[in-house]
C-alpha cells in the first residue's frame, strides 16, 4: 500500500514538473527602461495532460547590492506588474503555446532586478493544484 501511494505521488510530481511555464522574453540579462512598457512572453508546453490555468502574476523584485537576487520567488515577488488570467495560444507552429503581456516597468526601479512569473494551475483529471515559477535576472537602466 505504501508503495502504491509513493508511486502515485511520484507520478503526479513528474507530470507536474514536465508542465512548467517558461519566461521566454525578456531573457536573462536583458536591459529594461523604467517607465516604459515591455513585453513579457510566457510559454506553456503542449501536453496530453489537461491543465486549467487559474492565474498568473508577473512581479519585479529589486536585488539588494549586499545579498544579490533571491534564488526563487519563495522570497517574494516584488512589485506586481500583472495579476490576472493566463490563456496561452499557438501563434507559430515551431513554438509552444504562449501569451504576451505588456507591462510597465516602475519609474523607481533601477539596477539588477528579478523578473518573476508565478503560475497557478489545476492539473489532470484529479485537478491537482500546482504552483510554478519562472524568472530572469534583468537590469533596469536609466530612462
Amino acid at each position: 500500500m505504501k508503495f502504491t501511494v509513493l508511486a502515485a505521488l511520484l507520478s503526479a510530481a513528474s507530470t507536474a514538473l514536465a508542465q512548467n511555464i517558461q519566461l521566454s522574453s525578456p531573457t536573462a540579462n536583458a536591459t529594461l527602461t523604467p517607465g516604459q512598457n515591455t513585453t513579457v512572453q510566457v510559454s506553456f508546453p503542449n501536453s496530453l495532460t489537461g491543465a486549467q490555468h487559474v492565474s498568473l502574476v508577473i512581479g519585479l523584485a529589486s536585488c539588494s547590492s549586499g545579498s544579490g537576487c533571491p534564488t526563487d520567488a519563495y522570497y517574494g515577488l516584488g512589485k506586481p506588474l500583472y495579476v490576472g488570467g493566463f490563456d496561452p495560444q499557438y501563434h507559430e507552429s515551431a513554438l509552444p503555446p504562449y501569451q504576451n503581456f505588456s507591462v510597465q516597468i516602475p519609474e523607481d526601479a533601477s539596477g539588477v532586478n528579478l523578473l518573476t512569473v508565478t503560475h497557478f494551475m489545476l492539473l489532470g483529471a484529479s485537478t491537482t493544484p500546482v504552483l510554478d515559477f519562472s524568472n530572469a535576472t534583468v537590469t533596469v537602466g536609466s530612462n
